[in-house]
């Protein structure tokens, strides 16, 4: 948790997947969001889409299809090409 914690973005995106999926951690999806949220200001595009999904399903955070966009915009921005193309996906679908 170490790294999550010293802002580096891959470490706090996992860190949110096992809040999110409970895996080593009780699950909590407020804390999944948080350290997504966290991730993406670090500009690591799977944070950043998973921030996205977070926002478009209520997923710990109230449901905003708007911040949905914008984070998944991010990850097409700055993702490698299968997040990018997973986010371009959740972009035309929303739109």
């Amino acid at each position: 948790m170490s790294g999550a914690e010293h802002g580096y973005g891959p470490d706090q995106y996992r860190l949110g997947l096992a809040y999110a999926a409970g895996d080593g951690v009780a699950q909590n999806f407020s804390e999944a969001a948080h350290w997504w949220r966290k991730g993406a200001y670090n500009i690591n595009p799977q944070a950043e889409l998973m921030l996205g999904e977070a926002y478009a399903h209520g997923w710990g955070v109230p449901r905003d299809i708007d911040k949905a966009i914008h984070w998944w915009k991010a990850a097409v921005r700055y993702g490698p090409p299968e997040v990018a193309s997973r986010a371009q996906l959740l972009l035309d679908s929303a739109v």
